[in-house]
């Protein structure tokens, strides 16, 4: 799994940016892709890991996980 934090996270549109630790490239993260516990929520520079998706030549973060 790989590492990083979140830059921004926008819970009425339901997506948002993670900033990849090693590579320190963008990623796109969907709400349908989060594995949050119940009353959990994404916030700017929190920690998270997650499995990178390469859709329609973009790569997106999904299965994320707050650390």
């Amino acid at each position: 799994m790989s590492k990083g934090k979140i830059k921004k996270y926008d819970l009425e549109r339901g997506c948002g940016i993670i900033i990849d630790s090693a590579t320190g490239r963008q990623l796109t993260v969907y709400a349908n892709y989060l594995k949050l516990i119940k009353g959990e929520i994404l916030q700017e520079g929190q920690p998270v890991e997650y499995e990178i998706e390469n859709n329609y030549n973009r790569n997106w973060a999904i299965n994320v996980r707050v650390v």
